[in-house]
């Protein structure tokens, strides 16, 4: 395994209120990406859940299994990137949403396999994570 990638972003919203936003397909269709029409989200927000994330149109999507969920603080799930339908290695991430002052940090942890550089996924999570701070909840 290589060293965890770390992603942190303020959002201006409590914890509780992020919490959809990772959990239900409505809340990630706000702003994981909404500028791809074509993407599906399923999602089932449980330990043993699963998640799918897909643009057909761009050639990827995301899936895995949750595997601790402690609402409304955190998360831990398997990672499996798709290019073009196929399955790439299983990663972990933890996804922590921690009070702070008037809204949350949310950092990300992504434990990628040997195989793996950092710089693409560091891109793709500050781009989502920005997202997300711009549009936390309606």
């Amino acid at each position: 395994m290589t060293d965890p990638l770390v992603v942190e972003q303020h959002v201006a919203a409590a914890p509780e209120a992020l919490w959809s936003a990772w959990t239900s397909a409505e809340g990630l269709a706000r702003w994981w990406w909404p500028h791809l029409p074509d993407a599906t989200y399923g999602v089932d927000g449980k330990p043993g859940g699963r998640y799918r994330i897909e643009s057909t149109a761009a050639g990827i999507g995301v899936q895995g299994e949750f595997l601790e969920v402690e609402e409304p603080h955190g998360l831990v799930l398997t990672w499996q990137w798709l290019e073009a339908g196929v399955p790439g290695p299983v990663d972990r991430v933890a996804v922590e949403l921690i009070r702070d002052g008037d809204g949350t940090l949310v950092r990300v942890t992504h434990l990628m396999s040997e195989d793996q550089t950092h710089d693409g996924y560091r891109v793709g999570w500050t781009d989502v994570l920005n997202r997300l701070a711009s549009r936390p909840a309606e």
